[in-house]
């Protein structure tokens, strides 16, 4: 009692037999864990447990500063078993309980015991579990829960390689359930239990088909009412249907909503919310409440993205869930702050790389009005066992399970640069993955994201494919940029458009390039932050446009870990972002694209404005606005003629010449 009875205090937990739904209890606190193998009995009296508090990573700091800096292990950081323990103090009035434990994620391969017995294995990292512990707990008394984390590669589980740091732990939050003996299951691929599908969506009305998965521990010949409501948001009741039912099996109502509120992305992310209820007589013993959208997403050859079957701009930027000295263990305070600045700089959509992500991402992004691609971690090769194909159509069916309830995704992508690495033929387990994605979520539209436009039988497979493009730091010219899009559009069958998943360079905002520009290596260690503006300026100027793109995400929007990266004069890190790894410096690049994409706002940015030192006294001088023109004084004395922005919103000034000293722009 010593350890869980202060949590339960806190939250005032009711006795059972005052509050029959269900309780979520958070556990963050009082955890022990073993940054090694350990026998599944280690006493925890032993000096080789740690406190610590969870969300956790094992690899917030190893993982981030290059792979030199950890000569002893073969990738640069820690990958292999750990121990996590924590005690569970089950309170006596349980007892007609029942209690599951429910891990947001846990990276790569993880094990659950309870009082000594194995609760079951979970395979995949990004992706929630969930247990029932009922059979095992010891009600009234102390239970033992411990989860072996592995973050080793593992040949039947994706992903199996990819440009980020595989980073371990139970780095999302863990919660108890407790539930009436009859309830909404929480063990349906760890989803929320209750799905909705809202069809025949038209100005009028709209149908909403709300299924809801009951599991019971008892046999009640009565059974119990499911009532489902639909409440709009200011919380009227728009719809309302209650039906009798056993306590097994999934109960399918249809519902209509009349005069739909477009959910409309960033102008109006409008939500509807629906509430599921379990009754036995007049108690209600179960509730589950989920979010609703109506919204229509297509893709037209004429007018490219169609939201609610208006053109609608798809602005996107790439994001990793990872944060530096937090590695992966964010909370959603570091979410809530990724998201705001994704807003400020004026983005309509996420690419989710290269994985499903936190649940607080899909609600931050419904509610802001964010189009999300989420996407399953099949990224450069792929294993030949069966397992692994098991693997990963279990992936995809639980990032739909658990995400289709959320208008912000619009896309199940399937795949990431598959044949970057040696693999066996991707294909036909594609293929197998795009249909099980339309069977499981009729609504949406599988993608994928590939660089290599020459395997066009892979490229024809999602209809809503993207191609990673780097012209102007892998590979071609950025003057090439619009020539490399319309090659890739005709891989892709040149019979749809297609989006561009990936672009940018390298920045390090501490270092800067006077005078013409080259374009610098992309593994050297030379990254000046005026190439990433140049080439975003040219391939923004050639792709915004562009008839055979529907949309474009840049990557990306936060420098992120890479721990096998050496370059850019900082080890361990990508620094393509448009932001820092710390959150810290927006480089230039933010202000480029929020100049080009919130052009309502008044800005004026002058760009290399941290190059304070300069030894070049005859330069280039910069700046992004969305005012009209503008006048350029240096010292006080103006400077060439008056200038109009060009119609990517950049001031430029040829050959302005800098006197000895300070100079004031």
């Amino acid at each position: 009692m010593k350890r869980f009875l202060p949590l339960l205090l806190a939250i005032s937990l009711p006795a059972a037999g005052v509050l029959a739904q269900r309780q979520t209890i958070d556990l963050p606190d009082h955890w022990k864990f073993i940054k090694h193998d350990a026998p599944p009995d280690l006493s925890t009296d032993s000096p080789d447990w740690q406190a610590i508090t969870v969300p956790h990573c094992y690899n917030a700091l190893d993982g981030q500063n290059g792979k030199a800096a950890d000569s002893g292990v073969p990738e640069g950081y820690y990958r292999g078993p750990t121990w996590y323990q924590r005690t569970l103090d089950i309170p006596a009035d349980w007892k007609e309980k029942r209690v599951f434990i429910r891990f947001e994620g846990a990276f790569l391969v993880s094990e659950v015991y309870l009082n000594g017995e194995k609760l079951g294995e979970h395979r995949g990292g990004f992706a929630a579990f969930c247990y029932e512990l009922t059979p095992k707990l010891k009600v009234g008394a102390a239970n033992d829960l411990r989860v072996r984390v592995n973050n080793a590669r593992n040949n039947d589980v994706a992903p199996l390689s990819a440009d980020f740091t595989m980073e371990g732990g139970i780095y999302r939050p863990v919660h108890l359930i407790v539930t009436d003996t009859v309830c909404i299951t929480p063990l349906d691929y760890a989803g929320p239990g209750v799905y909705v599908t809202p069809t025949n969506i038209k100005a009028g009305g709209a149908n909403v088909e709300v299924e809801t998965k009951l599991d019971s521990t008892v046999v009640e010949r009565r059974g119990v009412v499911v009532q489902t409501q639909i409440r709009d948001a200011e919380n009227q009741r728009v719809a309302e249907l209650e039906t009798q039912s056993s306590n097994h099996g999934a109960i399918k109502q249809q519902l209509y909503v009349a005069h739909p509120h477009f959910w409309n992305g960033i102008k109006d992310g409008y939500l509807y919310h629906v509430t599921t209820k379990l009754l036995r007589g007049d108690t209600v013993i179960d509730e589950v409440t989920v979010p609703l959208g109506f919204r229509t997403l297509t893709i037209d050859n004429e007018k490219g993205f169609l939201l609610n079957g208006e053109p609608y701009p798809i602005y996107g930027v790439n994001h990793h869930q990872e944060k530096k000295d937090k590695g992966w263990a964010l909370t959603d305070a570091d979410q809530d702050q990724d998201f705001q600045l994704i807003r400020e700089m004026g983005a309509t959509a996420v690419r989710l790389a290269h994985y499903q992500q936190a649940s607080h991402v899909h609600d931050i992004a419904d509610k802001s009005g964010l189009l999300l691609w989420q996407e399953i971690p099949l990224v450069n090769e792929i294993g030949d066992s069966p397992a692994f194909a098991e693997n990963a159509k279990q992936q995809l069916t639980e990032m739909i399970r658990q995400g289709s309830n959320h208008p912000s995704i619009m896309t199940w992508s399937t795949f990431n640069e598959l044949y970057n690495a040696k693999t066996p033929p991707v294909e036909t387990l594609i293929k197998s993955l795009d249909t099980l994605a339309r069977e499981l979520d009729p609504t949406r539209t599988p993608g994928g994201a590939s660089c290599h436009p020459e395997k066009k039988d892979l490229a024809r497979i999602p209809e809503w494919i993207g191609f990673n493009l780097y012209p102007g730091w892998y590979g071609s010219n950025v003057e090439n940029f619009a020539r490399d899009v319309r090659h890739d559009w005709e891989a892709g069958g040149a019979q749809h458009r297609i989006a561009i998943t990936e672009y940018g360079a390298g920045a390090n905002p501490a270092q800067h390039q006077e005078g013409r520009l080259t374009q610098p290596k992309p593994g050297g260690p030379w990254h000046p932050e005026e190439w990433q503006s140049y080439l975003h300026e040219r391939s923004w100027e050639q792709v915004r446009h562009d008839p055979h793109v529907w949309g474009t995400f840049l990557w990306l929007m936060f420098d992120f870990a890479s721990d096998g990266r050496s370059e850019g004069g900082t080890p361990g890190l990508n620094d393509k972002g448009m932001v820092t790894q710390d959150r810290k410096i927006r480089k230039d690049t933010f202000f480029f694209y929020k100049a080009n994409w919130r052009p309502d706002d008044p800005l004026l940015y002058i760009a290399s404005n941290r190059a304070i030192n300069r030894t070049v006294a005859h330069t280039d001088v910069k700046a992004y606005t969305t005012y009209g023109e503008a006048e350029l004084t240096i010292n006080g004395k103006k400077v060439g003629e008056t200038i109009q922005p060009s119609e990517v919103h950049v001031l430029l000034w040829h050959d302005v010449t800098l006197q000895p000293g300070k100079n004031t722009v």
